[in-house]
């Protein structure tokens, strides 16, 4: 009954039923609607008459927390993290360990914490830690991160970047479905970093990055199908990827204007094309 109750609430169209069905997975003791019905709550997505359905939903919340919840220690762990004492923020952070044996989202989230916020000091060491961690456990944004860390030397004391070793995470990345990492494993066979320039390789990493509609690889292809210089020319699959680029970038952005940009560069070669036909 919990269960179905849960999963009812979860995919109803209709809001209020979603919301009433989750309540009563809740009251029947099943702790992910709970936690999906305080989350409701602290959002201000369902008022409860009378009371502050904010508080309430973090009520409900840090007592799903102290009751071992995964999700609950992450979000009452974020809260923490905001803070002003260093000891809540500490303290925040014991909270999203506990959080990180049982789920790879806290993992990702102390990678992140440890690498570029101000809930701790910085620490590159544990921030690579706890995203090879994530990494393992199926999060594909850790390889990516992990992938920036090495290109960027960070840690390191001389900032030397490590592209190969960057080159290796973000093809682990892709291949765990992260769309940021297609497009870099692509860039580094097309700029040879870290490898041996290969436009061949480059351009299947970044046909992936564009299946996912990734504005800037979908650019990438347009400008080196157009300009035929690491590739052979095909003006029509250039053209293609640069519509596609501005649809999805946004046709005033930075990604529709550089389309625009090499479509207005090129375009003596389409009329010359079409004098030849």
């Amino acid at each position: 009954m919990c269960t179905v109750s849960r999963l009812l609430g979860k995919y109803s169209p209709d809001k209020a039923m979603a919301f009433a069905l989750l309540k009563v997975a809740a009251e029947c003791g099943d702790h992910d609607a709970a936690f999906n019905y305080g989350m409701q709550l602290s959002r201000g997505k369902i008022m409860i008459p009378g009371h502050n359905s904010i508080k309430a939903g973090i009520v409900i919340i840090k007592t799903l927390s102290k009751l071992g919840h995964p999700m609950s220690q992450v979000t009452i762990a974020e809260i923490m993290f905001t803070s002003k004492d260093l000891n809540e923020r500490t303290r925040g952070i014991e909270v999203m360990k506990k959080a990180a044996d049982d789920t790879p989202v806290a993992c990702f989230k102390l990678g992140e914490v440890y690498r570029k916020t101000s809930v701790v000091p910085r620490d590159i060491s544990m921030a690579k830690m706890w995203h090879i961690k994530s990494a393992k456990r199926g999060i594909a944004a850790s390889y990516f991160t992990l992938g920036v860390i090495l290109s960027t030397g960070e840690g390191v004391i001389d900032k030397a970047p490590d592209f190969a070793g960057a080159l290796k995470m973000f093809e682990l990345g892709a291949a765990a479905g992260n769309v940021e990492s297609m497009y870099n494993a692509g860039m580094y066979y097309l700029e040879g970093k870290g490898v041996k320039k290969n436009a061949e390789m480059a351009v299947e990493y970044l046909v992936l990055a564009a299946s996912q509609k990734f504005p800037i690889a979908l650019l990438t292809l347009g400008k080196l199908f157009i300009e035929g210089a690491e590739v052979n020319r095909d003006l029509k699959r250039g053209r293609n990827y640069l519509a596609i680029a501005k649809e999805c970038g946004g046709a005033d952005g930075f990604v529709g204007k550089q389309a625009d940009m090499v479509l207005d560069k090129y375009k003596h070669l389409e009329q010359t094309q079409c004098i030849i036909m």
